[in-house]
């Protein structure tokens, strides 16, 4: 909770829950963001690894980075004011951070090169970085709204090290439980970068000011929860049944007609050999 002036700006007006559950979606999907990627690279064709890409990065953005961000602003209030949020802002934030980590995952490639996971890392930070400010930039109150310099930086240096840790684990995470510790690392982090920079936000309110334009949060919430379902279910059945795996058992071969009916007649020979008293064929020459 902060004050500022007589005016209560309140992280938490719904419960601690909030935290609790921008967490395990921000954990949530990261998980499944991993266990997409870990699927892309046994892909024999392109086409499947791209598919396999995509998916991960709906997970890991998506549902990783935006949703959680979404979550928490549930709980956020300020008290002497009414709370709007702006469409088009809420639009791009909840399309931008899985554009950006899909384009830092075509960046990454399959092996490690230190060049391409910095770039890549950029580009991921600068989405997830970006995410947060348009969703900060779209609250709208009676007066106005301030961010702090540092607590701007903090967020894209926080978001910097979340996409290299982020890129550089999922080149080699190869179990399931290594899959799981990430996600929770992943969760945490995203939850930190979150409130560093919702701490350095200043409100004014003006109680002469007109009232402020567009909806409450709570009107893109059905829309966000249903996407961010799909975005998980469809991914974890494709993991369960997915066909497309290198290790994939070979079928076995089925023995021609000739080489069953050839094994026959030199199993037959052998046993009349062994016969007593069976004579050997006496040579032509």
């Amino acid at each position: 909770m902060y004050e500022d002036k007589g005016v209560w700006m309140i992280y938490f007006s719904m419960g601690y829950w909030v935290l609790a559950l921008a967490v395990i979606v921000s954990f949530a999907g990261a998980a499944c963001g991993l266990a997409c990627i870990r699927q892309s690279a046994k892909s024999v064709t392109q086409k499947f690894r791209m598919v396999w890409l995509f998916v991960a990065a709906v997970s890991v953005g998506g549902v990783g980075v935006a949703m959680p961000v979404f979550v928490s602003m549930l709980g956020f209030d300020v008290r002497g004011t009414q709370l709007r949020y702006d469409n088009l802002s809420i639009t791009l934030f909840s399309v931008l951070s899985a554009i950006t980590v899909f384009l830092a995952l075509l960046i990454t490639g399959k092996t490690l090169v230190w060049w391409r996971l910095l770039v890549a890392a950029a580009v991921m930070a600068f989405g997830f970085g970006d995410v947060h400010q348009l969703l900060l930039g779209a609250l709208r109150i009676q007066g106005t709204v301030d961010r702090s310099l540092v607590s701007t930086v903090a967020v894209y240096v926080i978001a910097f090290v979340l996409s290299a840790l982020t890129l550089w684990f999922s080149l080699w995470v190869g179990s399931v439980p290594m899959v799981l510790v990430g996600a929770v690392l992943y969760a945490v982090m995203v939850t930190g970068m979150h409130y560093a920079g919702l701490t350095g936000l200043q409100v004014h309110v003006d109680p002469n000011a007109p009232a402020p334009h567009g909806n409450v949060l709570f009107t893109f919430f059905v829309p966000f929860f249903i996407i961010g379902t799909l975005s998980l279910a469809i991914p974890i059945t494709a993991i369960l049944v997915a066909p497309d795996r290198r290790e994939a058992r070979t079928p076995s071969r089925t023995p021609e007609p000739a080489d069953v009916h050839s094994t026959s007649l030199q199993a037959a020979s052998q046993h009349a050999a062994t016969q007593p008293g069976a004579r050997r064929p006496e040579s032509v020459l």
